[in-house]
């Protein structure tokens, strides 16, 4: 699997991961923060992290699919991840589970920079193809 396909599968997990937040925000949080986590604030924050996701999602998918900003919009998704890792880490009386879910959230950073970093050493070794003249 090259990079370009590595990307769009990233992208388009988080676009379905972020509709799974908005649409049933009580079953995520209580996969991630416990039982106690379904209320309506948690709801309402867990659907503005899904809205994040699918714009983070959508907009990767679209700039890979057209080479243009691909490796910007996967940084940014892996950013977010990051920092969801370190939160997840950090909350305070949160159940094992939510420590658990840094896990595949720090892969997702680590994975997401490892891709996007590709992605933009292919863009500019062909944009320095191009730019360099014929002998």
């Amino acid at each position: 699997m090259d990079n370009r396909q590595t990307a769009l599968i990233l992208a388009r997990s988080r676009a379905v991961l972020g509709l799974v937040a908005l649409v049933l925000p009580g079953v995520l949080n209580r996969l991630w923060l416990g039982k106690d986590a379904a209320t309506p604030s948690a709801k309402a924050l867990t659907r503005a992290l899904g809205v994040r996701d699918v714009v983070l999602g959508v907009g990767a998918l679209t700039s890979v699919k057209e080479n243009t900003q691909g490796p910007e919009w996967l940084s940014m998704g892996a950013v977010a991840d990051g920092v969801d890792a370190v939160v997840s880490l950090f909350v305070r009386g949160a159940p094992r589970r939510t420590r658990l879910v840094a896990l595949p959230a720090a892969a997702g950073a680590i994975g997401g920079m490892l891709v996007a970093r590709a992605l933009a050493d292919e863009r500019t070794a062909a944009q320095g193809s191009v730019l360099e003249p014929s002998p």
